[in-house]
């Protein structure tokens, strides 16, 4: 019950004095005159009875009191823990006991060693028998025998063994028994005389053992029990008096007037957590007596709320009616009137079916009822709808319907929220009418068309496009699984990617090429391109795109790619992929430790069947031949033709090099059959030439030519056999050993230099551009070959520093040149896949275009395509971000490798350059004529440059002058010359220059 307002004030301010009072001076209630602490007390009962009371209900008995509690846990922890570590001491003690004992015997038996062997050496069996009494000083021996080298006793001495009670514990700690031999040696002949073996009495080791741990039990026991005690004693003056004083304090406030009575705390226990406690209980007892004071006006204000709601409700724009149980109108708000055309007060009793279109009112009552009668809060969750209404003159609308309970006591309401949405259909009717219009007007493109909307999650698909799929019907397969469960796995990750970059802002344009499958299981290669309509954050709304079918061009690439990669007749590896896999298998073997074999093979005395049968049979015969090595090798090897009558396998992953020797064993039974080539029988055999990795060579070219040797030698020896290369081995270590010291030290001594080849525009035949070549002059070794040397410094990580020294070099020259006055060509720098791959190579490049002043349009670096397909993962953000900063990228000797022309459309190159291979062979040869003006094509509908390298010729020249390539560079042009004979030859002064002059 809430104390009149005049009073109010008086308790507050006496709670408030009673709390400051007590905080400051003990924590504890005010006191009255006569020292008692004042408060309410039950009819007839005085203060001291009261206290008696409260004293009475708090006592606990001794088992339940915390402090017993306490010490009871400390005491069995400080048991366990005291027994653990006497047990382990004890442990450590048995262990050292056995230890220290034979340590000891071995002491006492070392002083009686030479004294026994003199006796043995001499039989003298009185010194024998004084040496046995004097090491039975030792009191734990009790049996001891000299044998003299003959095996014969020559002395023993014996005592009984120690009885005891406890003679089967110590047999069971010390199970083995003690007895020691000791070879008895005289050291001045170096001859063995005899043996001393002794026995020691295990029961008197264990029982010094078992005095000492009973002493270290019965320490632990007794400071366990006075431990106990003293924390029983310790907790209950701490914890236990204190608590029950606290508690009695509690149970003597007055619920009605709990400030009246605030709690007393000991000053020793004003800075603790018992004051604390007492501390927040007086706080919490004045706020008990604050919201006693306070609930009277927050009645009052309650009040005054239920006025402003109501004035609240009228002011709503949306119609708010509350329904009894029986669904009659209560109340409506000013809204719900004007909404249902009814006047003030005309709707109230009225039935709410009235203001429902008949047939929405049986989903409208099963609504109201399941909302009236759902269990739970004063406000149950709102159910919403969008159902007809029906005005006071009959005239039905659409409105959006909510209903909600709310309890007010025992009795339920139902609050209804009702909006006019007729403006919002007539919109959604014409939002639906232009989808439709939309969609009939993509349909009639027949294009694959895609739209999602991330706003709903939802995808479409054009029926073109679903039926390219194989899905009759308009049956989207993405209505039960991913577009990912979709994709080809190889193609998954990166298509996705593509995806997420875009989308996330990373790409400028959505352009994707991938694999998708189709309805009955085979797979169709899309091209798809897409924009997305961005809020102002630049977050997606909408994506839509085309898809196109692009399967028969990717046939086309792949059919260009094995023609260029496979020989016509065989079918197996040309020249170019063997070298490959070659390079791919040598790395691998590098990698793991294990071997790699090339075995060369020439057929023995084929021209003979070419001349005899024709060149149709040897043709056959070749493809059988072909065949039959496949059949031969396993199947991880590669077998290939590398022309004419020549083939070669390439077997990796050796365990050991005579596995090598098996497979060539192996194709030499197999060609032992007769192949049935139109109606003949024919026989052939062949010579093999083995080459290992890393034994003979660790490059493609050197174990080729070491095979090739091997090879020649076989077929000289007879053929039909195979041969393994055996070269100096010495010779060859101590030679790149030593060149390897040389190439460290080259770039110190500055022996490098750059020699510079131009590249001729085709149309005017004037440089348009030129390569850095490295050339390395030895002061004992002469002119020493980049391909001897480039290779070496791939391997042992020189490549690195030798780069960067190549870069600067070449940007100082372009530097130099301009301060020279003269027009600089752009200038081609080879870079390595280890300086490519390495960390921060684009920066690196840009700080040295910045430290040079040098623009980046003077600047083009060049990779190999082997080493750039083989390390694509690696490189390809490098290469995006080394383009982004204007630096041309080249790739070069394009042809040796298999590279994807899907990569090559997708990668940030500007500039192909055929290798030269193709164009020495161009003139002679129909198919590398053929395979080198597709490449020429094929760069130039990718929009690159294309330069052609080797060119020797005027009939090379008019051959690329025909099928239009870019540009030129070979020696039938210029040689490498150095930087200043190549400036007075190739460039020119710049225009401000030549007006200066």
């Amino acid at each position: 019950m809430t104390p009149p307002p005049s009073s109010e004030a008086s308790s507050s301010s006496r709670t408030l004095a009673q709390f400051g009072n007590a905080s400051s001076v003990t924590g504890g209630t005010p006191r009255d005159g006569n020292g008692q602490g004042g408060g309410a007390q039950a009819p007839g009962m005085g203060p001291e009875d009261g206290k008696a009371a409260a004293r009475k209900k708090v006592r606990l008995p001794l088992r339940k009191r915390l402090s017993y509690k306490q010490a009871r846990n400390t005491a069995l922890l400080t048991l366990a823990l005291g027994i653990i570590l006497n047990t382990a001491q004890i442990t450590y003690d048995l262990f050292n006991v056995e230890q220290q004992t034979d340590q000891l015997v071995q002491q006492v038996l070392s002083t009686a060693r030479q004294p026994a062997a003199e006796a043995a050496y001499a039989f003298d069996q009185a010194l024998a028998e004084r040496v046995l009494t004097g090491l039975f000083e030792y009191r734990p021996l009790y049996h001891a025998v000299i044998y003299e080298d003959f095996g014969n006793q020559l002395a023993a001495k014996d005592r009984p063994e120690t009885e005891g009670g406890l003679k089967w514990l110590a047999e069971i700690l010390l199970p083995q028994e003690k007895t020691f031999s000791i070879q008895l040696v005289i050291e001045r002949h170096h001859q063995n005389v005899g043996v001393l073996k002794v026995s020691v009495d295990r029961y008197l080791i264990a029982l010094d053992f078992f005095r000492r741990s009973a002493i270290v039990l019965g320490v632990g026991l007794v400071w366990t029990v006075a431990l106990a005690l003293i924390l029983v004693v310790v907790f209950y003056i701490s914890l236990s008096k204190p608590f029950l004083r606290l508690t009695r304090g509690i149970a003597a406030v007055d619920a009605r007037r709990p400030a009246d009575l605030l709690l007393t705390v000991p000053p020793q226990h004003a800075d603790d957590e018992l004051g604390l406690l007492a501390s927040t209980t007086n706080e919490l007892l004045l706020e008990f007596d604050r919201a006693l004071v306070e609930r009277e006006r927050v009645e009052a204000r309650l009040r005054e709320r239920e006025t402003h709601l109501s004035g609240i409700m009228d002011n709503v724009a949306d119609g708010i009616i509350t329904l009894d149980e029986d669904l009659r109108v209560a109340t409506m708000n000013r809204a719900a009137h004007q909404l249902f055309g009814y006047e003030p007060g005309q709707a109230a009793g009225q039935p709410f079916v009235s203001f429902i279109a008949d047939e929405d009112w049986p989903r409208v009552s099963m609504e109201l009822m399941t909302s009236l009668r759902r269990q739970g809060g004063s406000h149950g969750g709102e159910q919403r709808s969008e159902v007809q209404g029906r005005r006071r003159d009959g005239t039905v609308f659409a409105m959006a319907f909510g209903v909600s309970q709310m309890r007010l006591g025992n009795r339920r309401t139902a609050i209804c929220v009702i909006q006019d949405i007729t403006q919002r259909k007539r919109s959604e009717r014409a939002v639906r009418e232009s989808e439709e219009r939309l969609k009939q007007a993509v349909s009639a493109t027949r294009s694959g068309v895609f739209d999602a909307d991330f706003a709903t999650g939802l995808t479409w698909w054009s029926p073109e496009f679903l039926e390219m799929l194989g899905y009759p019907g308009g049956a989207s397969p993405w209505h039960d699984k991913p577009l990912e469960a979709l994709l080809h796995p190889d193609d998954a990750p990166a298509t996705m990617g593509t995806i997420e970059r875009y989308l996330s802002g990373e790409s400028g344009d959505y352009l994707s090429v991938f694999r998708l499958r189709k309805n009955d299981g085979s797979w169709l290669w899309i091209e798809a391109r897409g924009l997305a309509i961005r809020d102002e954050r630049g977050r997606p709304l909408r994506f839509t795109g085309t898809m196109t079918d692009v399967t028969d061009r990717k046939r086309f690439e792949e059919q260009l790619l094995y023609v260029s990669t496979h020989d016509p007749l065989t079918g197996l590896a040309n020249r170019t992929l063997l070298q490959d896999r070659l390079q791919h298998a040598i790395a691998h073997g590098a990698r793991k430790g294990t071997s790699v074999a090339v075995l060369v093979m020439d057929l023995d005395r084929f021209k003979l069947v070419n001349d005899s049968l024709g060149s149709q049979v040897g043709d056959k015969l070749l493809r059988a031949l072909g065949q039959r090595l496949v059949s031969c090798v396993r199947a991880a090897d590669t077998v290939g033709r590398m022309g004419a009558d020549e083939f070669m396998v390439i077997a990796e992953d050796l365990p050991e090099p005579q596995v090598a020797a098996r497979i060539a064993e192996a194709i030499l039974v197999g060609l032992t059959r007769p192949f049935a080539i139109d109606g003949q029988q024919l026989f052939i055999t062949t010579s093999i030439g083995i080459s290992l990795f890393p034994g003979d060579a660790s490059d493609t070219d050197a174990l080729l030519r070491d095979a090739a040797t091997a090879m020649d030698n076989a077929k000289a020896a007879g053929g039909n056999s195979y041969q393994f290369f055996t070269p100096r081995m010495n010779e060859e270590a101590v030679a790149r050993l030593s060149m390897e010291h040389a190439l460290r030290e080259a770039l110190d001594l500055n022996q490098f230099t750059l020699h510079y080849q131009p590249k001729i525009d085709l149309e005017t035949l004037q440089p348009v551009g030129t390569e850095a070549l490295i050339r390395w002059h030895h002061p004992e070794m002469g002119s020493v070959s980049p391909a001897r040397f480039i290779p070496m410094a791939e391997e042992n990580g020189l490549i690195v520093p030798i780069g960067e020294w190549v870069m600067r070099t070449a940007l100082a020259q372009i530097r130099a040149w301009q301060e020279q006055g003269l027009q600089p060509l752009p200038v081609a720098v080879n870079v390595s896949v280890r300086q490519v791959s390495s960390g921060q190579f684009a920066e690196r490049v840009r700080q040295l275009l910045q430290e040079y002043g040098v623009g980046p349009e003077f600047l083009e670096l060049e990779i190999t395509e082997t080493a750039m397909m083989s390390n694509l993962a690696y490189i390809a953000d490098t290469l995006a971000e080394l383009r982004s900063q204007g630096i041309s990228i080249a790739i070069d000797d394009f042809g040796t490798g298999y590279s994807s022309l899907s990569y090559l459309r997708r990668l940030p190159i500007t500039t192909l350059k055929i290798d030269r291979s193709f164009v020495s062979e161009a003139t002679s040869n129909t198919d590398t004529a053929a395979i080198a003006a597709t490449i020429i094509a094929m760069g130039r509908q990718l929009g690159l440059t294309v330069v052609a390298e080797g060119i020797e010729t005027e009939e090379q020249l008019d051959f690329l002058r025909r099928h239009q390539c870019d540009q030129l560079q070979g020696f039938f042009f210029s040689k490498p010359r150095p930087a200043d004979d190549f400036c007075k030859t190739f460039l020119k002064p710049t225009k401000m220059h030549a007006v200066a002059s």
